[in-house]
């Protein structure tokens, strides 16, 4: 009897969603701790990271590594590998840096011009008058 049930409790599959919620909690538990919290919060971070590693690793003894294995990932569980989900959010960071660093600069850049701007109108009504 128990025998019937063990390849649903145990097997890959499982492994994969054990590594999930940990991973969901572990993310979690970075997120809601207060910030007066560092050990606690650095803590949450490594683990986060090594369970993400764990996740990633279960996800390709399943679906299989590289863009086969994304794709079969992707169509089986409409999900992007965590490989991909974490490059992704970086990617994301950092354009949200690049464009506050474009905005940032294309201001400076109006003001400039227009403090040229009244400059030269001023220059002109000085040589005018």
């Amino acid at each position: 009897m128990l025998a019937a049930y063990a390849p649903a409790t145990f097997g890959p599959d499982h492994e994969l969603d054990e590594a999930r919620e940990s991973l969901a909690y572990w993310e979690n538990r970075a997120r809601t701790l207060p910030l007066h919290a560092i050990r606690q919060r650095r803590e949450a971070r490594e683990m986060a990271v090594r369970w993400q590693s764990r996740v990633a690793e279960a996800e390709s003894v399943i679906y299989g590594r590289g863009l086969l294995g994304a794709m079969l990932l992707l169509v089986a569980e409409r999900r992007l590998p965590q490989g991909a989900r974490r490059t992704g959010r970086t990617v994301a960071r950092r354009l949200g840096h690049l464009l506050a660093v474009v905005v940032v600069c294309l201001f400076a850049l109006a003001v400039a011009g227009m403090w040229a701007f009244i400059e030269l109108v001023s220059a002109l009504f000085g040589a005018l008058s």
